[in-house]
């Protein structure tokens, strides 16, 4: 089978800019969703024909939540869970503790594709064929996402499971974006506990915890429809 993989970052400044860390700006995401390729073209139309309903004829963003397009976001979230053909993944990483001039040559672009293999490695399963999507990020070196390809398909030993990685333009794609949506919920959830000022975003993140029946919280590596990995960050001595 050939699935598709949709991949974004949020609050990856915290990575860099350490100065920027405070209690409620505390941990980023780089998540992803994952969609049968057969099933993308069905998929779009939902989400378009749903962003028709309610008169959204911009680009989907965690930013653009508000009181005003709540029921949107809200029947967004529905239609994730409501979509077998879909799941979600996203690591959550505690800025705080990312030290890259320990471990990564002080090279922070190095740090956060590390991230990214963690993602990938641990989502994929070398019987499916996959084609990776990432939003357009400016890389100092511009191999990054063909060397991430060739480290992750080396990782399984057996085979290549990564067709290839390519950045794309979000707002050319709706899955992205929907993925940004899920996963500013998850990233508003752990920086704030439930303490956030914005009432349409902590709506979407209780609309989501209700589908799931759970909080927003670490998850088992067996858990398909919405994974979350919050990545344990060694202290460096």
């Amino acid at each position: 089978m050939t699935l598709e993989l949709y991949c974004d970052e949020s609050r990856q400044d915290l990575l860099v800019e350490k100065g920027s860390i405070s209690p409620n700006n505390l941990f980023c995401c780089i998540g992803g969703i994952m969609v049968e390729a057969a099933s993308r073209q069905a998929v779009k139309a939902r989400i378009n024909q749903l962003k028709e309903k309610h008169g959204i004829h911009s680009e989907i963003k965690w930013t653009t939540v508000s009181p005003s397009r709540l029921a949107f976001y809200l029947d967004l979230v529905d239609l994730f869970f409501d979509t077998p053909e879909l799941s979600f993944r996203t690591v959550v990483i505690d800025a705080s503790k990312v030290k890259n001039n320990v471990f990564n040559g002080d090279d922070q672009e190095l740090g956060y594709y590390k991230f990214y293999y963690q993602l990938l490695y641990h989502w994929l399963n070398v019987a499916n064929s996959y084609r990776v999507y990432t939003d357009q990020k400016t890389n100092r070196d511009k191999k990054r996402l063909k060397e991430l390809r060739r480290i992750v398909n080396v990782s399984f030993m057996t085979s290549d499971p990564i067709e290839s990685i390519q950045a794309i333009d979000s707002s050319e794609s709706v899955i992205l974006q929907m993925q940004n949506i899920l996963m500013g919920a998850v990233g508003y959830k752990y920086n704030y506990r439930g303490t956030g000022k914005s009432s349409a975003k902590e709506s979407v993140v209780r609309k989501i915890e209700e589908r799931l029946n759970r909080q927003i919280c670490p998850t088992t590596s067996s858990e398909r429809k919405f994974n979350i990995f919050e990545i344990n960050l060694r202290e460096a001595r």
